[in-house]
């Protein structure tokens, strides 16, 4: 008898790398576990979409309003509400639809809040990264209480959680010490090239001249592929095109794309106030077709970001072959190793020096593309998506043990 799991999506497709990471995720486990796990979506989006031409899953739209999240919240938390519910009736709409499915286990692709209103359903979490907690001075974390928010479901989900998920190591080693999880429930799954990059990395010249037309971009240029977030470090980019332009004399320009959570603008005038405003070409959220030839057309990809230390885009580099310069920080080293060049985030210097060299010395160059592909070769994927299906087992042996069906 197949295992019933749900999985639960909240997010957006311009969520930037969440995003992909789900769809990544969606694909794998559908059709390495379609013989012994009956998957499907729960999703709180009523017109949600997922490019992929492999995945016909059953979805699942679930709307909960305000007061219905906090009842459901208070139920779990509330010590008054939580003696109250023996006598009075606090409905769940959660629970009630995961009840109506046959639900066995849910599983949450990213920190969620939803992830706080089961009550009498295990679930398994995903937790990619804790770059509140190692980035406070940034406005995206401290305004609206979002550093409140994240860490109250971090800290509560992994308490709960039959297992938690993330991305790498250092990952894992932090979630342990910060939220006292223990080490054997936390599983690493580390990143991997997104599903659209893969799928259209085959050179095809008529789509790449589809590119140069529609975005117009320019013959050298570095690429930054991310959400235009103070953490991201936008701003950094400006200043290295800018030396290199004017002071050593190296034509550069600096190609963004990436959904806007309200600082493009800030950043648009910084490159004019600067001087490299037609240096600076921002595409926004890009197709999937398009993306594999922003990397393989430029320089290298640059990423001086506060967050880290796991991203897609340096595994898309590895793919592709296209140098990565990334900036040193949060123990990045123990996940890159030697295959990228490491900058100082504070320092734009570092990175004009990086690609310098990468310009000049065509030994470098070969080095660090040779490292990428050995930091894509380490890593088992069967291996490690074998442990989604063991958590799996592993809670239906325990509950068989004590579970008596008639």
């Amino acid at each position: 008898m197949k295992e019933k799991i749900a999985i639960f999506l909240d997010i957006e497709k311009n969520s930037g790398g969440a995003y992909q990471e789900l769809v990544y995720m969606l694909e794998k486990i559908s059709s390495k576990f379609q013989d012994n796990l009956d998957i499907s979506i729960i999703s709180t989006s009523p017109n949600l979409k997922i490019d992929s031409d492999n995945l016909n899953l059953k979805t699942y739209y679930l709307s909960m309003n305000f007061i219905e999240r906090h009842i459901a919240f208070l139920r779990n938390y509330d010590p008054t509400i939580r003696r109250l519910k023996k006598y009075f009736f606090f409905s769940n709409k959660f629970e009630n639809l995961l009840k109506k499915l046959n639900i066995d286990l849910v599983y949450f692709t990213g920190p969620s809040q939803y992830s706080l209103y089961l009550e009498n359903t295990d679930f398994i979490i995903t937790i990619p990264d804790l770059c509140h907690r190692e980035n406070l001075e940034f406005p995206e974390w401290t305004k609206s209480s979002e550093f409140q928010r994240r860490d109250e479901i971090i800290s509560k989900s992994t308490v709960k959680a039959i297992a938690v998920i993330t991305n790498a190591n250092v990952i894992k080693d932090k979630i342990s010490s910060i939220y006292s999880v223990e080490k054997n429930r936390i599983y690493v799954i580390n990143h991997r090239p997104s599903l659209g990059v893969s799928k259209y990395r085959n050179y095809e010249p008529k789509l790449f001249e589809e590119l140069k037309i529609k975005y117009n971009l320019p013959k050298k240029y570095i690429f930054y592929p991310a959400m235009y977030l103070p953490h991201k470090n936008h701003k950094y980019i400006i200043d290295v095109i800018k030396i290199l332009n004017n002071e050593f004399n190296i034509e550069m320009s600096a190609v963004f794309c990436g959904s806007d959570k309200g600082y493009l603008n800030k950043i648009k005038n910084y490159s004019k106030e600067t001087g490299q405003e037609h240096n600076s070409f921002f595409l926004d959220f890009v197709e999937d077709k398009y993306l594999p030839y922003l990397y393989l057309n430029s320089i290298a990809l640059t990423m001086p970001t506060f967050s880290g230390p796991t991203n897609i885009p340096p595994w898309e580099a590895f793919m592709l072959n296209v140098p990565v310069l990334y900036s040193d920080i949060h123990n990045v080293r123990e996940v890159y190793k030697e295959a990228v060049l490491y900058i100082n985030p504070f320092e734009p210097m570092t990175m004009v020096n990086g690609i310098k060299e990468i310009l000049t010395n065509e030994n470098t160059r070969k080095k660090l593309l040779l490292n990428g592909k050995r930091i894509l070769e380490s890593v088992d994927e069967n291996k490690e998506f074998n442990q989604f299906f063991e958590i799996i087992m592993k809670r239906r042996n325990i509950i068989n043990t004590w579970e008596f069906k008639n």
